[in-house]
């Protein structure tokens, strides 16, 4: 009865450590296809990557929540152009704001599987028609939020999609 309770550990252990090599495999595999789809010679996303949190209370939501903190290095981009390439997840029933995300919806922020600093929100000045994990190029004004919690840290103002990935 021991042996096989220590068969059943161990066979339990060997899942978990595959099940998380797996993870970190197809988040290299995100990341690979990231570059090669990064249209521009900055991944901002690697740049988004450096955001810190701060716990701060929010009067107007009268709670704490985690802020974001951003870098020198991000804010040098503040106001300016930028192309970021993600994956599409929908935000709103009409596509004219949308989230683009640096990870899949399967591993995306708000499954749990990444960071605030993986996605952005996207106003673009038309709707389009995508669909969920579409690779999207976007071009737009990229905007800072430390304040607003309804709204994400990374903000592309006054977007047009640029390419359209199947």
């Amino acid at each position: 009865m021991k042996e096989n309770l220590r068969y059943i550990i161990w066979i339990a252990v060997l899942l978990s450590v595959v099940e998380v090599a797996f993870m970190f495999y197809k988040r290299d595999e995100f990341l690979r296809v990231e570059e090669s789809f990064n249209s521009s010679s900055v991944n901002y996303w690697k740049i988004f990557a450096e955001l810190s949190l701060k716990r701060q209370y929010v009067e107007e939501a009268g709670a704490h929540y985690r802020l974001p903190v951003f870098t020198p290095t991000i804010e040098d981009f503040s106001g300016k152009e930028i192309v970021l390439t993600g994956y599409f997840l929908p935000y709103s029933k009409i596509d004219s704001v949308i989230i683009l995300s640096r990870y899949p919806n399967a591993s995306c922020f708000f499954c749990g599987q990444a960071g605030i600093e993986s996605v952005a929100m996207v106003e673009l000045g038309e709707a389009g028609a995508f669909t969920m994990d579409q690779r999207l190029s976007v071009r737009g004004k990229l905007l800072l939020n430390a304040s607003d919690v309804d709204r994400l840290a990374f903000i592309l103002a006054d977007a047009r999609v640029e390419k359209v990935y199947d």
